[in-house]
């Protein structure tokens, strides 16, 4: 299984400061809170040339997005924007995540699904002189 506990990239004048909490890191917030613009700046990111290497493990997916393919890799971080459409009425790839030793995600979704982790995994985008990080829900010692 890979372990990638951050992101940092720099998008114009914004930097991408994100600490992770492998194996789940669930993203939630109301619409325009900034989920789907970390998604497609991430986009941007994976596809340079200069970043291939440093992003190569990561999967980018969205509601258009054929989400079968998460049942068929391994080591990989996927990045999941609108979970919560591309998710409903998927409960057996819910289920595959749930339980999932050989990858890790990012979920992005406006509602939350039964994921199986602890509070701890739950943040939300902030925004500070440019810089956009996550501010978890909670931070409690034991709490897997």
């Amino acid at each position: 299984m890979i372990c990638i506990n951050h992101i940092n990239f720099k998008m114009g004048n914004y930097v991408i400061d994100f600490e992770l909490r492998p194996p789940v890191t669930i993203i939630g917030g109301d619409t325009g809170t900034g989920k789907s613009l970390f998604w497609r700046w991430l986009t941007v990111q994976v596809k340079l040339p200069e970043n291939r290497n440093i992003f190569e493990d990561i999967k980018l997916l969205n509601f258009s997005s054929d989400i079968d393919d998460i049942v068929n890799k391994k080591n990989r971080l996927f990045v999941i924007d609108q979970a919560d459409v591309l998710l409903q009425g998927s409960p057996d790839i819910v289920e595959h995540i749930a339980l999932d030793v050989d990858n890790e995600y990012v979920i992005m979704c406006r509602s939350s699904f039964d994921f199986d982790v602890s509070p701890n995994h739950y943040a939300t985008i902030v925004e500070a002189n440019g810089v956009f990080t996550l501010n978890y829900r909670f931070n409690v010692k034991g709490w897997y």
